[in-house]
């Protein structure tokens, strides 16, 4: 479970859509484990114009269902 206060503070912080690249940055991991995530629908995700789309409500449940894991 994400602590309140972090939330709040990626809920202020992250941009609205974010892409792989900042997923990568934020997590310190590679691109290969979200395409992995996105492909095993843990993490939802559209394509357009070329890059993987994840909404930052999307990102953050993300950062809920992993950190109880």
């Amino acid at each position: 479970m994400l602590l309140p206060e972090i939330r709040r503070e990626l809920e202020d912080e992250l941009p609205p859509i974010l892409i792989v690249s900042d997923i990568c940055s934020l997590l310190h991991i590679s691109p290969d484990t979200v395409y992995r995530e996105i492909e095993d629908g843990m993490l939802p995700a559209w394509k357009m114009e070329g890059d993987w789309n994840v909404s930052r409500a999307d990102f953050l449940a993300y950062l809920e269902r992993i950190s109880t894991l």
